[in-house]
């Protein structure tokens, strides 16, 4: 199951959403970073985990049973409001959060161009993918943090957002779980997000959202962007 045909190769909907957790870890490159700069390849290689490129902007991540992934494709009216469809579709991973926050002084927020963060540190890392009046919508939420993965197989990014300051991964990322936010595992997390996540985006982008256009539908490549040489490791 890739992550980004998983939901493209149903573009014939007006919105998709898909809720996961991943089986191993991976290293998910955004389509402009570059391997050999953002990751620790020769890790990735000695323990075989693969490295794949996403079609949507954003940093690298690590991917790992930890974390729950959420895509939501769709068509939009306006080519030109990207940050505003950030904020609207952070908000409704906000939204979806808020309600099993075992606490009311969590402080979740968006962050830099599009991270979600609690108490200051990332949980959330998003990213957008856009042909046209098309686009995907992709989040990695950090429930239970690996951040010894992250350490392992990602360098400090060639690019940071303003807040991190200059802080490493072990300062700068954390999960539900570490921030005592919640005591649901990440199955009961992603099965809340299963239940509750669609509603939420159709709330949030409901007067922003067309019907599909068909002339436009051959314009999204769903070919598997995984051409990146360390997938050999996968």
């Amino acid at each position: 199951m890739w992550i980004d045909n998983q939901v493209i190769d149903q573009c014939e909907q007006q919105l998709v959403v898909k809720v996961w957790v991943p089986e191993q870890v991976c290293v998910v490159l955004g389509r402009s970073n570059k391997a050999t700069v953002e990751v620790r390849e020769q890790h990735c290689l000695d323990d075989r985990v693969p490295i794949l490129q996403r079609k949507g902007g954003g940093g690298t991540v690590v991917l790992h049973p930890g974390c729950v992934v959420l895509s939501a494709g769709m068509w939009v009216r306006d080519y030109y409001k990207n940050q505003n469809y950030f904020e609207y579709l952070n908000s409704s991973v906000i939204d979806v959060l808020s309600v099993f926050a075992a606490a009311p002084s969590h402080v979740l927020s968006q962050n830099g161009i599009s991270d979600i963060t609690l108490n200051g540190k990332k949980i959330v890392g998003t990213s957008l993918f856009r042909s046209r009046h098309y686009l995907l919508y992709q989040a990695s939420l950090l429930v239970d943090a690996r951040i010894d993965c992250i350490e392992k197989y990602l360098n400090h990014p060639s690019k940071e957002p303003e807040y991190r300051r200059g802080r490493p991964h072990r300062q700068f990322v954390t999960g539900l779980h570490q921030e005592c936010y919640t005591e649901k595992t990440v199955q009961e997390v992603s099965f809340s997000f299963y239940k509750l996540w669609k509603l939420a985006v159709h709330e949030r982008m409901e007067q922003h959202l067309v019907e599909p256009l068909p002339s436009q539908m051959r314009h999204h490549d769903s070919s598997i962007q995984s051409s990146v040489s360390t997938c050999r490791g996968s």
